[in-house]
């Protein structure tokens, strides 16, 4: 095969997948060698599309030697291998291959694959370059060892926390207080809390992790704190010199007409006409047009009202020439300076977050420094200037492997650094005549927030190259690689759609041509649903009788049935009801999902066929929970979320009430749980009243006594020795979780959620359950096979997937940017009030529109649009036989209803005359109802329902010596303190050798880096709690464990020692929760500092992680604390 780099464009349904497989073993057979797969490398965009392709092409490669039980799979894997023959025949010129020698060939490479699996190269793109960042960690001044962070919520939260603590200890006279100081009152003029600036800085933050504003991040981290403070005296000086010369001459004009006795009313259209617009500029100063008022009093010298006295009128006459001049100097200045004007209010809004993120990225810097982590995001971002500037041999030699092809997939959802980081390699197999290909298809292009640039599969599938490399970073490099792929471009089309019915796809191809043409102020979106976009039917085994429907429903709606086949509104109320009612939008929507549900399974499809689909997760999680009250079996997010699996709360209720024993809350959920997970009994009134009695108690005394009365223990003194997860293995094998509620699958889950955190992060109960409670709402199963469930999900999560009957509700989302959004735009370089500042970011808004920004402005408009069509797209091709789809009914003539989904909807009714104004129920097609498969597959499913654990302590005794690092007095009475944190208590003197002693203990092998962080954010809690602060002063004397020998030679110690004055302070920590046997402590040693004759003693006892102290003065006759 001649050199060629093919870009599909492929529709969906099409059989991207298909086509990939069979172009990996095309290249893979051709060749004799049968480890010539490892010169092959297949690119996919997430692990689940990774894992069905290694599946498809090992399936495919076993299959053709072997015969396969199902007929038609058998027919289907004859028929690949006729088709892989014949183009291995023709492309690579090789006519005597046959079939048998493509078997032949298979057999071997299926062999060699199985015996070399980790070289057979189908990962993800970010697989891939991790495998590269590893390969030149010293060029990237990284950690050989370095771990990979996806959590990019703690490390920006950890990162923000340290800059403010930053601020917190920096000189008030300093440049960053001083910015963060007029941040937060900018905020509070503007009248929103400062109490969210963590928050805001946080969100704001997350930029610097995003590829999707990557260069004009790198742009901003150019400038200084200084340079921005500079920028923003510029910008306010210059739009205060605006304004001045402004504001002057409305009041000369004002001043005028005032000296001459000349009211507002005298003049034309009174306040409303020339008055008015020089009054404008004083009340509230913003650039606008006169108005039709104003310009008359100018262009047709309409000066007076019409019963103005000629007194009047001559004052007037004597004084409009100087108005005409203040009037033209006016618009004279907003005609030149508006579009800056306003742009630099835009900017200055954001200017004090932008002057920040440097020092943000250097706390972040400093976080992976100390944890040894690389955020998964700095990947593409840390390669780049490497893999274009290094020879593609030398890259290959690093890496170890050398690839001749390169299969890409999803290729619209391809981030620019992505594409620019795997084109020199491209470039390489083409310059040595190898063949390569890219599929995607930019309708379904649907992750720009991650970074993913539909721009790319249009300009090559265009051959519009210079577009991907024109005003970009690298250029001329860029360029350079383009000119060889220009040679090899080869545009292709997958349009025939498998998977949907004709009707669905004749629906799709009309809907989304009428939007394409209805919006012609937007070219990039005719240019991808133009006339190639059109998906046909298959040739041979044609789906035919689709159904589609739209249902409108509204704010106020009745709460009767629709009758589905004739789109009638019925008397019959909706499921639930028993009298005529009126129902919000959410209401009404989610009882025509019901009603729809209902009406399919009546018409023969199971639960399993039917997919409920939301643009959000929020109504995702409405459907769910309204269809779960109706008693049926889903599959949702929060269905698979750990979170609100029973067992896993029951283990986590347990895990509080270990970390905190008083903890009253944590007793009442794990009794309730106990009850109904364990016991399978639902609690009534008298067992819930049992509860909070058990609940209240002063100690968990009863607590656990109640478990122990029905036959489980938990021998809850002896778990302060067990690691995190051991603990979790006890709780399950005492109450024997496994199989309760059918939730064994998240115990598993959770178990390796336990394992990975104690053996990455800590092995601290108390950090575990902060952990927690931040990361639970992500901890999830996979969606289990074959189980009869209604799926509930996002359209993004749908992508690539398919289902009989398609449900789409709220189908109202909007076609613009969110109010929030943001435009990290570029600005002109011929502008010279702006030549310090070569990017900025903006609200997006319609004032950008009057502004040098207005193109870039109305890029994104058309973006956004594209990506919200794109979404509807998605979700139009996901069913196989029906669409239903639930949009809201609204007044479409008011400009403010005309920017979403449901107006589309509306308009293509009209398009198509089908509109009417008291009709809310239409048919598009009336499909049939289902035909039941005469043979249905079934797959072997294997059930664990045997949980292998045991008390290991009883089979292995260990004689442990445990250094006088962690030599505490009890074991149960630390079981909560952190040693670590003691220990590096013990080395603190005053707040400023924190920093000093914990990168001594880190280089001691006392901590680990990772573990830094978040002990230096504890520590600093408890030296800058404000009632111990001072005993951690440099002004008074401290001593730290200091031995107090007593007549007897007896030896104590508490924790610190401080001489303040002529006062002695004793100061302990501790863990919660207080007992008497702490103070008595405390006290004992006050009674020797007494026989040395001090007379002014203080104890104090602090508590770890309640952060509680309590403080007392010592006297002989008082026993206790506080």
């Amino acid at each position: 095969m001649p050199q060629q780099f093919k870009i599909y464009s492929s529709s969906a349904g099409s059989g991207k997948t298909y086509h990939l497989t069979k172009e990996y073993l095309k290249l893979a057979l051709q060749s004799e060698n049968p480890s010539y797969y490892r010169s092959i490398l297949a690119i996919t965009f997430t692990n689940d599309a990774a894992n069905e392709m290694k599946e498809r092409i090992l399936s495919a490669l076993r299959q053709f030697n072997e015969n396969q039980a199902d007929a038609r799979a058998q027919v289907r894997s004859e028929e690949l291998l006729d088709l892989i023959t014949q183009e291995i025949q023709q492309e690579y010129n090789q006519p005597e291959t046959d079939r048998e020698l493509i078997r032949a060939r298979a057999q071997r490479t299926f062999e060699q694959i199985l015996y070399n699996y980790s070289e057979f190269a189908v990962n993800t793109i970010d697989a891939f370059v991790n495998k590269v960042v590893t390969a030149f960690t010293r060029e990237l001044n990284i950690p050989y060892n370095f771990e990979v962070d996806l959590d990019t919520t703690t490390l920006l939260n950890t990162a923000v926390s340290m800059l403010l603590d930053k601020v917190n200890n920096a000189p008030d006279n300093s440049l960053l207080a001083q910015t963060m100081e007029q941040y937060a009152l900018e905020k509070a003029d503007e009248g929103r809390s400062w109490n969210n600036l963590p928050d805001e800085l946080a969100s704001f933050a997350s930029n610097l992790l995003n590829e999707q504003v990557y260069e004009a991040v790198l742009e901003l981290q150019k400038l200084k704190l200084e340079d921005f403070k500079k920028i923003r005296q510029d910008l306010y000086r210059y739009k205060e010199q605006i304004e001045e010369a402004v504001l002057e001459a409305a009041q000369a004009a004002l001043d005028l007409l005032s000296a001459n006795q000349i009211d507002p009313g005298f003049l034309h259209y009174k306040e409303k006409g020339i008055y008015g617009f020089f009054n404008k500029y004083l009340k509230n100063f913003e650039f606008q047009k006169p108005n039709s008022y104003a310009e008359q009093t100018i262009t047709n010298d309409k000066w007076c009202g019409a019963k103005v006295l000629k007194d009047v009128e001559a004052r007037v006459n004597g004084i409009k020439s100087q108005l005409i001049e203040y009037f033209q100097t006016i618009e004279t200045i907003r005609s030149q300076q508006s579009a800056n004007y306003n742009l630099i209010t835009e900017i200055i809004k954001h200017l004090y977050q932008v002057s920040v993120l440097n020092e943000l990225e250097k706390c972040i810097q400093d976080i992976k420094r100390d944890t040894n982590l690389v955020h998964i995001s700095e990947f593409n971002k840390r390669i780049t200037d490497i893999v274009l500037n290094e020879p593609v041999p030398f890259i290959y030699e690093r890496l170890g492997e050398k690839y001749n092809h390169i299969l890409i997939d999803e290729f619209q959802d391809t981030s620019a650094l992505q594409w620019n980081n795997l084109l020199p390699l491209v470039e390489n197999s083409l310059a040595s005549g190898y063949f390569n290909m890219a599929v995607g298809d930019a309708k379904q292009a649907i992750y720009r927030w991650r970074g993913g640039d539909m721009d790319q599969i249009l300009h090559l599938y265009k051959r519009n190259t210079p577009a991907l490399y024109q005003n970009r970073k690298n250029e001329d490099l860029l360029e350079a690689r383009y000119d060889t792929l220009d040679l090899s471009l080869t545009p292709a089309d997958l349009n025939t759609n498998y998977r949907s019915a004709t009707e669905i796809i004749s629906f799709n191809n009309d809907f989304f041509k009428f939007v394409s043409t209805s919006n012609p102020a937007y070219p990039m979106l005719q240019s991808i649903y133009d006339e190639n976009f059109k998906q046909a039917t298959p040739e041979s085994n044609t789906r035919s009788g689709g159904h589609i429907q739209v249902i409108f429903t509204h704010n106020e709606d009745q709460n009767y049935q629709h009758d589905l086949d004739s789109c009638e509104r019925t008397e019959e109320l909706y499921e639930g009801y028993e009298k005529p009612e009126v129902l919000t939008y959410q209401e009404s929507t989610l009882q025509i999902v019901l009603q729809l549900i209902r009406h399919a399974i009546a018409e023969g499809y199971e639960w399993q066929d039917i997919a409920v689909l939301s643009r959000t997760n929020r109504n995702s999680r409405l459907v769910a929970g309204f269809l779960k009250e109706k008693k049926f079996d889903i599959i949702s997010q929060d269905s698979l979320s750990l979170q609100f699996a029973e067992v896993v709360n029951l283990v986590v209720a347990l895990f509080r009430i270990f970390n905190r024993p008083d903890d009253t809350l944590a007793r009442s959920e794990a009794m309730y749980l106990f009850c109904k997970v364990v016991l399978n009994v639902q609690p009534d009134n008298t067992l819930t009243q049992t509860i909070a009695t058990i609940a209240n108690c002063a100690d968990n005394t009863a607590f656990f006594d109640e478990l122990r009365a029905n036959g489980y223990d938990l021998e809850e003194k002896e778990t302060g020795n067990l690691s995190i997860y051991e603990l979790t293995e006890k709780i399950i094998r005492v109450f024997g979780l496994l199989g309760k509620n059918n939730e064994c699958e998240y115990l598993f889950r959770f178990l390796d959620v336990v394992l990975e955190y104690s053996l990455n992060q800590s092995n601290n109960l108390n950090n575990f359950l902060e952990y927690w409670e931040t990361h639970k709402e992500k901890l999830s199963i996979n969606s289990p096979k074959n189980r009869n469930a209604i799926t509930i999900t996002s359209i993004h999560k749908a992508k690539g997937l398919a289902y009989p009957v398609v449900i789409i509700p709220f189908a109202d989302w909007s076609v613009e940017p969110q109010r929030s959004a943001l435009l990290w735009s570029r600005l002109p370089a011929d502008l010279s009030i702006f030549r310090d500042l070569p990017a900025a970011v903006v609200t997006m808004s319609k004032r950008l529109e009057e502004t040098p920004l207005q193109p870039q402005y109305q890029m994104e408009l058309e973006k956004t649009f594209i990506e919200n069509l794109n979404m509807l797209y998605v979700g139009f091709t996901r069913p196989q036989d029906r669409l239903y789809l639930i949009a809201q009914k609204k007044d479409f003539n008011q400009g403010g209803n005309q920017k979403n989904v449901s107006y589309l909807l509306y308009q293509y009714l009209q398009h198509q005359q089908l509109w009417q104004d008291d009709q809310l129920c239409y048919q598009l097609a009336q499909g049939a109802a289902m035909q039941k498969s005469s043979t249905p597959v079934t797959e072997q499913v294997f059930h664990l329902d045997l949980f292998s654990s045991f008390n290991w302590t009883q089979r292995l005794k260990l004689k442990q010596h445990a250094n006088n690092v962690f030599d505490f007095e009890t074991q149960q009475e630390y079981r909560r303190l952190n040693r670590k944190l003691h220990y590096a208590l013990s080395r603190i003197t005053t707040v400023e050798d924190l920093n000093f002693v914990l990168k001594q203990l880190v280089n001691e092998g006392i901590f680990s880096s990772k573990e830094t962080p978040e002990l230096r954010q504890t520590l600093k809690k408890i030296i800058y709690h404000p009632e111990i602060k001072r005993y951690f002063s440099k002004d008074i004397l401290i001593e730290k464990e200091k031995e107090i020998l007593n007549v007897r030679a007896t030896r104590y110690k508490p924790d610190r020692i401080v001489f303040d004055g002529t006062k002695v302070v004793l100061l302990d920590f501790k863990a919660p929760p207080f007992t008497q046997e702490h103070a008595d402590n405390l006290n004992f040693y006050a009674s020797l500092f007494k026989e040395l004759l001090f007379t002014d003693i203080e104890c104090v006892l602090y508590y770890f992680d309640v952060e509680e102290v309590r403080k007392w003065v010592y006297k002989e006759e008082v026993k206790v604390g506080g």
